[in-house]
């Protein structure tokens, strides 16, 4: 029982418990009032905040207050002896009376459920406010590789600026495994603005920053899990209109399709968006944000994504609605920059700041153009650095039909991508040397900077319940150095840029939040017609533009998934 409570009750049985003295509408109001408060107290009681006992000696203490005799007042004056006396009673009107009780009993009740009042079991009040959830999923994959694509060695075997796919390690052989993807996340709502999340994953660092998934086989060994978010989300309030921010390492903060951004990709940074809603079927939003990708302890050329967004959805007609993002995205100091002298020696060996621009082996897929970073005298084995700048423009439409306008609900989205930082006259600059060959002019590289993409999705939009079910299918064209290809999906092309292709599959609802998915995806390299032979008839010796080698690849995925 709290302890606001007593003060309150003893004053609501103490006016019940007065003595009949007035007048009969007095006498029944008094007979109300008692009423009123002994149905409040049996409700209390009912609802466990104050037991029978309790209430009994409140009753009786007030019983006895209301009949105690009360202090003799003091004499009166002999002058003011034949002044007759006057009891005024202040008059509520009843409607007032029982607008005060329904309050007071809703405000008592409410703090009573919200304090848990009389409930000896109760959790915290925190556990309230935390929300745990995640999802399993175990792949079946088969990747299959034409036994036509050029081999692995010949790609290895590039010392030479220009370059593509330096670290391929497999284009013939077929690979099948059995894949698993675990994530565990908490959200724990600290006020109405604010917010706290946590999410763990399975996959190694080694895996790269586009893809969460664990390969099995490991002699039963245990498998690591990585840190895969942690931020804070500030907002305005819980609509989504207004401001808002995430600090830390965030979901994706910006409208995309995977052909930018993989799903599995989180972001180190800081975001910022604002949201203006016009009408609830109009608004229309903006996107910033700052994210570090590599910071350097001896340059002050650290590299950094930049990104900016601008976007906003309406309905179209009933049934019909219709979203638009274009962002603009800057690749800090990612590009190659070719040494001029040998690598520092003696006291300045790791003093000096040296390849700081490379292109790391843990992050690069296979696709953009690359540039050999070594100093002009070296012989040592290549480091290889992007030979594009990289300042993408990404336009993105979606169109959703709901099944109000057709028998099952349809959404569409088209994507496209172009990289405006590639200019050939500043990558000679950088790569110290011309890239234009005057035997074979067909070498000199060219502009291959576009990407686009359309997909169709049929069926439920989520899946949640049994018979649930989805169909999708989607087209897809990457030109060599459209995007930077360690932050592509690991799907396509098992990961990469340079290839068009077709992916087609569907998921469909086994139980609640359980599914059936299934995908095949084909793809195969781009071909601008640069390529020729060093010894001919030799096809293991192929060389030049090995951005046009033939490299063909077909992927089935099967999966199992649970959400929770």
């Amino acid at each position: 029982m709290k302890p606001i409570l007593t003060p309150l009750l003893a004053s609501l049985i103490l006016a019940a418990a007065l003595p009949a003295g007035a007048q009969t509408s007095d006498k029944e109001e008094i007979a109300r009032l008692r009423a009123t408060t002994q149905a409040l107290i049996d409700a209390l009681v009912a609802q466990g905040l104050l037991t029978r006992d309790k209430a009994e000696a409140i009753l009786k203490q007030a019983q006895a207050s209301a009949t105690a005799p009360a202090a003799a007042p003091p004499a009166p004056r002999a002058e003011a002896s034949a002044t007759p006396k006057v009891l005024r009673i202040p008059y509520v009107p009843e409607t007032v009376r029982q607008q005060m009780r329904d309050e007071i009993k809703a405000e008592v009740l409410a703090q009573a459920r919200g304090e848990r009042w009389g409930q000896p079991d109760a959790l915290p009040d925190w556990i309230g406010r935390i929300k745990v959830g995640g999802d399993l999923r175990v792949r079946a994959q088969g990747e299959f590789f034409d036994k036509t694509n050029v081999a692995a060695e010949v790609y290895r075997a590039q010392a030479a600026s220009p370059a593509w796919a330096p670290d391929l390690s497999n284009t013939t052989t077929d690979r099948q495994r059995l894949t698993l993807r675990g994530r565990l996340e908490v959200d724990a709502r600290l006020s109405d603005q604010v917010l706290a999340s946590m999410r763990l994953a399975t996959g190694s660092t080694s895996n790269g920053a586009t893809s969460t998934t664990q390969t099995l086989g490991n002699d039963f060994n245990r498998y690591t899990l990585g840190l895969d978010r942690a931020y804070i989300r500030w907002q305005q309030g819980l609509t989504g209109d207004g401001l808002s921010a995430d600090l830390g390492r965030m979901p994706n903060p910006f409208y995309s399709t995977d052909l930018a951004w993989p799903d599995d990709l989180a972001f180190d940074g800081v975001a910022a968006k604002i949201g203006r809603a016009f009408t609830p079927q109009r608004s229309l939003f903006a996107t910033a944000g700052v994210f570090p990708l590599e910071e350097l302890n001896l340059s002050t050329k650290d590299k950094w994504l930049l990104g900016a967004q601008l976007g906003g959805e309406m309905d179209l007609a009933r049934g019909v609605q219709f979203r638009l993002g274009l962002a603009a995205y800057d690749f800090r100091h990612m590009e190659g920059q070719r040494e001029s002298s040998p690598p520092p020696a003696g006291p300045l060996n790791g003093a000096t700041s040296y390849f700081a621009s490379q292109y790391g082996a843990g992050l690069r897929l296979k696709g953009n153009t690359l540039i050999n970073l070594n100093d002009p005298t070296s012989t040592a084995a290549p480091t290889w650095g992007l030979a594009s700048r990289f300042r993408p423009v990404n336009l993105t439409v979606g169109l959703q039909l709901d099944a109000s306008v057709l028998p099952v609900p349809v959404g569409l989205t088209l994507d496209w991508i172009k990289n405006t930082g590639f200019d050939i006259a500043d990558i000679e600059r950088r790569a110290g040397e011309s890239l234009r060959d005057p035997v074979h002019p067909e070498k000199t590289i060219v502009d291959r900077t576009h990407a686009v993409q359309a997909r169709i999705l049929v069926g439920n939009p989520t899946l949640a319940r049994r018979g649930d079910w989805q169909g999708f299918a989607a087209y897809r064209l990457v030109q060599r150095d459209a995007w930077i290809d360690g932050f592509t999906d690991t799907t396509w092309h098992l990961g990469g840029t340079n290839y068009k292709g077709w992916s087609i599959g569907g998921n469909v609802g086994l139980d609640r939040n359980f599914w059936l998915s299934a995908r095949w995806t084909s793809t195969r390299n781009l071909d601008d017609g640069v390529r020729f032979l060093a010894v001919p008839g030799d096809a293991t010796s192929l060389s030049g533009n090995l951005s046009s080698a033939p490299l063909k690849i077909e992927v089935l995925q099967l999966d199992l998934n649970a959400r929770f």
